[in-house]
């Protein structure tokens, strides 16, 4: 028989305590290199383009040995997954906050838009907004099927709202899909277009928008 082992005492020297700083500081440490990576990735991509970039380049930017990136990452394709992801999920988590927040469809629609034109040419937004819109075809098909969800997914926010519409008015003059195209497609190319420094500002050219989409050119 064996004989029964003694309690365990618990540690309570300044080890333990050590160990544990030090966990947290090495987790710190990796996400604050997962981010560095991302924000030189995203610099990367915007600027010369996904096809045109390459690993050696990025590890140039980032300033690290080829192993950091390869312990965060699988290789380009995943950098560039995560980052497309990352900007549908920020986009369609808005669109669903505003909906819950707008019980009138016209409102919720004027809210929707405003936001989108806000994201798509906020400073820390236009990079990954042009990833996001350019690049994921570049994918394979499995992570680019995800991304091209997330597009119609938000598609499908705007279609929703436009067919409150219809039926709040009890009629439908255009129909839903195509102006819910149509209305990205303006904001899509608001950011290519828009200038901080230009003669309207941001927020006089968003009335003129949401004041176009409404009434047309009356």
């Amino acid at each position: 028989m064996k004989r029964p082992q003694p309690a365990r005492k618990l540690r309570t020297n300044s080890d333990v305590y050590d160990s544990d700083i030090d966990d947290t500081n090495k987790y710190k440490k990796g996400i604050e290199t997962r981010d560095h990576i991302f924000s030189k990735a995203i610099d990367l991509f915007y600027e010369k383009g996904f096809a045109d970039t390459s690993i050696r380049q990025l590890i140039s930017k980032v300033g690290k040995s080829s192993s950091v990136i390869y312990n965060h990452f699988a290789d380009k394709e995943e950098i560039l997954f995560i980052i497309t992801r990352r900007t549908g999920e920020k986009t369609l988590g808005m669109l669903a906050e505003i909906k819950r927040h707008n019980s009138d469809p016209e409102a919720c629609l004027r809210a929707m838009i405003t936001a989108m034109l806000h994201l798509v040419s906020h400073p820390s937004m236009v990079k990954e907004i042009a990833i996001f819109r350019n690049e994921a075809h570049y994918l394979p098909t499995k992570k680019r099927n995800v991304i091209n969800r997330q597009h119609l997914a938000i598609v499908h926010e705007f279609e929703d709202v436009l067919t409150q519409i219809a039926k709040k008015r009890g009629r439908r003059s255009v129909n839903n899909k195509v102006a819910a195209f149509s209305i990205l497609a303006t904001i899509n190319w608001f950011y290519v277009w828009y200038r901080k420094d230009g003669k309207m500002p941001r927020d006089e050219i968003c009335n003129e928008i949401l004041q176009f989409i409404f009434h047309g050119l009356d």
